[in-house]
Order: structure tokens, then sequence, then C-alpha cells
């Protein structure tokens, strides 16, 4: 393995793509385990970054030949919850259709386009990411997955585990997309490279939970920011992030993340101007990643921990349901964590598990945990089939356990705008 201060010295067209959390990510990504080059631990070892795209093409020439890809991912699953019904299912749970491609040599492009449970199709993401700078810089302009942590930026079908750790869920919602513009950029301090990125975005709302059941009548408030809105009323991320070796054949990568939203209004759903204005709140996060990959590349090991905390007007209600006169906010702070570790003993087979507990947001007193367990297989590069449990404890609702069987196929260029 190079060490990082032989890695500085090479180009920025071969450093970016090392670095960038691409398909070159040997820690977390068996296939590519034996490349050289340092790597971040713990990234999709399925999306090209926004350095490995194709389909560049010349402004002197009609020719334009993009990269295009899907995703279909299948899912057979029994829950047995601990209250309601039990029963199983098979669903089509996401199919996905990625555009990418270099629209002059300094800007690259991307599109992505899903369909969850068979809904109608949604736009998840469309950037543009100029990287013309001088030194290692991208700003990215468009709607697209934010920043934050090491499990945001990824999509759904490329976790390791079926769904998100319920913190994050509960903090940042099932994906945290964004319209607006994100910069960042890396340097050497040392032998350690040192990433940072700031961003404003329009909305970091969730408009909804895949899958999720549409609210009852007169149940639940929701927050709204406001369509035209002054500088200071944007959506803030930021993310500061650094890689160190850790041995002769690991990567250690400690990072922290805020996402900052100043102002917006809690609104009764069942009458909108039963509202409270001027609400604002903030989630910060803590994580260390350990990767670690042997010297043929075949076994690997992936171990990290991620700490949350969410501040400020978390949750509203109504002060009585039969007949609502105000709404009661939760100006408080909760506080969550989810730990994972994954050991990969050939290419193709690995298996992990994931640990998760929050604090409840409209109700910190109330606690969420999850425990996942799960084992892999690769078919091919493309192809993966996983067998899993998830067994889910919470204060209101009791335990819940789900088994289920995912099978994903990746065809064609699949690339998201990943950064390490």
């Amino acid at each position: 393995m190079h060490s990082l201060a032989t890695t500085f010295t090479l180009s920025r067209p071969v450093l970016l793509p090392l670095l960038s959390g691409g398909l070159t990510l040997a820690l977390s990504n068996p296939f590519f385990a034996q490349g050289a080059g340092m790597t971040s631990p713990g990234t999709s070892r399925y999306s090209s970054s926004v350095h490995t795209s194709s389909g560049q093409t010349s402004r002197f020439t009609s020719e334009f030949n993009p990269g295009l890809g899907c995703v279909i991912d299948a899912v057979v699953d029994y829950a047995d919850p601990g209250e309601g019904a039990s029963g199983g299912d098979v669903s089509l749970r996401i199919f996905e259709l990625n555009i990418n491609a270099f629209i002059d040599p300094s800007a690259w492009a991307y599109v992505v386009v899903t369909s969850h449970e068979l809904e109608s199709l949604g736009l998840e993401e469309a950037a543009v990411a100029y990287i013309g700078f001088e030194g290692h810089s991208t700003l990215r302009a468009g709607r697209f997955f934010v920043d934050f942590g090491k499990q945001m930026q990824t999509h759904l079908e490329e976790l390791r585990t079926l769904e998100r750790p319920i913190v994050l869920r509960e903090f940042l919602g099932d994906e945290l997309g964004g319209t607006g513009v994100q910069y960042d950029t890396w340097f050497p301090a040392g032998d350690v490279p040192i990433r940072f990125s700031l961003g404003a975005f329009s909305n970091l709302f969730q408009a909804h939970e895949h899958g999720a059941e549409e609210p009852e009548p007169g149940g639940g408030t929701e927050p709204l920011v406001p369509s035209r809105k002054d500088l200071d009323e944007f959506s803030l991320t930021a993310r500061l992030t650094g890689l160190m070796e850790a041995g002769e054949r690991g990567t250690f990568q400690l990072g922290a993340s805020l996402r900052h939203i100043p102002e917006f209004t809690f609104a009764y759903e069942a009458d909108e101007t039963l509202d409270r204005s001027g609400m604002a709140n903030s989630v910060f996060g803590l994580d260390a990643t350990y990767g670690w990959a042997s010297d043929t590349g075949i076994q690997t090991f992936l171990g990290g921990l991620e700490v949350l905390a969410a501040a400020g007007d978390l949750a509203a209600a109504v002060d009585d349901p039969g007949d609502p006169g105000e709404l009661v906010v939760q100006d408080d702070s909760a506080a969550g964590y989810y730990a994972y570790a994954d050991y990969g003993w050939t290419q193709y087979d690995s298996a992990g598990m994931q640990y998760s507990r929050v604090e409840a947001p409209e109700d910190p007193d109330a606690t969420l945990s999850e425990l996942d367990l799960y084992a892999t297989h690769h078919f091919t590069e493309f192809r993966r089939l996983r067998l899993g449990v998830t067994l889910a404890d919470s204060d209101e609702s009791g335990s819940e356990t789900r088994v289920y069987l995912q099978f994903t196929n990746f065809f064609g260029s699949h690339a998201h705008g990943i950064n390490w």
C-alpha cells in the first residue's frame, strides 16, 4: 500500500479517482481491493464519483454518449410486529434509472430517477458538478444527496443493510436530498488528507417516507419552509473529515457533520392555518470508520460508529386532538448512534451486524432501537443476494421482527456524486 505522502505526489487526474470514494474503494469493495492508492472506508462499492464518469463529449461535435444504467431491487420479507397484523410480502422495492456524462472537460452531470414500491417515477437527483478549479475543489448545483456522515450520500440499494440506521431516519429522514449548491475541496495536511464541504439548500425536510402510509385525517403536523427566503433562511450543511493510515493494510477516517435549518413553520395537517412559525433545529454528527484488507484483497473488514445529536424545535402536536386550539412545540434535544461491523471472507461473501439506538424526537424519554444481522453473496460484481433479519424495539409500539431476502441487480453505468 502506498504511503499517504507518496499518494499526494500523484498527478490530479490519477489522484482524484483514488480519493473520490467511487469504484476504486479497496477497503469497502472486495472486487477492487487489490488496487493501489489511498481509499476511504465504508463508501458505496457500486457508485462511481464525479471524477470517474463516462460519456465525455466535445464542443466541436454533436456527438453525445452519456452513461446509462438501471437498478432493480426486489425484496421478499416476513414481518411479525408486536402490534398489528403479521405477514409476508413480495415487492419491487426500488427501480432506478441513472444517466451521467461529462458535459465538457470541466463539468460533469448526472440524473437519478427512481420509483419506490411501484409508485410513480420521481426525480431523486439531478446535478451538475464543476471540477475546473485549480487544486482539488468541486462546485455542485442542482438536486442531490447532501454530504452528511458516511451513509446519507448513499442510495438505499447500495447500503449494507436493508434500511438506513433508525437514528438517521429519525433525525434526517429516509433520504437527505435538497436543491442547492455545495462546495467541497481537499488538501494535504502533512501525510493526512483533509476534506471539507459547505452547502446551502432551499429545503432539507423530507417530503415523505418511501412506503409510508398517508397520515390519518386530523393527525400530525408537518414542517414547512418559505418558498421565498432571505439569505439567512437557507438550510446549511457542513462536513469536515480526514483520512490516515492505520497499520500496513488499514485506513482510519474521522468526520464531523452539520445540518442546520434556520427558519421553518410547523403546520397542522388538518388545518394549516393552525401553525407555529420561527422554528429552527440542527443535527450534529461525529463519525469514525476503520477499513482493512488482506494482502491479497480477498479478506476485508469494515467497522464504524456514528453519534448524532438533534437540538432545537424537534416536533409539534396539537394540544387537544378532539378540539385543537394551538400547537405545542417540543423544543429539546435528542441523541442517538449506530455502530456496525462487516467481515468479508471471499470476494463474493460477507456478513455483518449493525445496531442503532435513538431518543425519539417527539419524546426524548422514549427510545427506539434496531439490530440488523445479515449475510451477503455477490454472484458477480453487479448481482447481489442478501439474507437478513431486523429486530426492532420501541417504547411506544413494542417489538418487531422482520426477515427478508433482498435481490439487487445493477446493469449499465451506475454513478452518483459520492465524496469520501
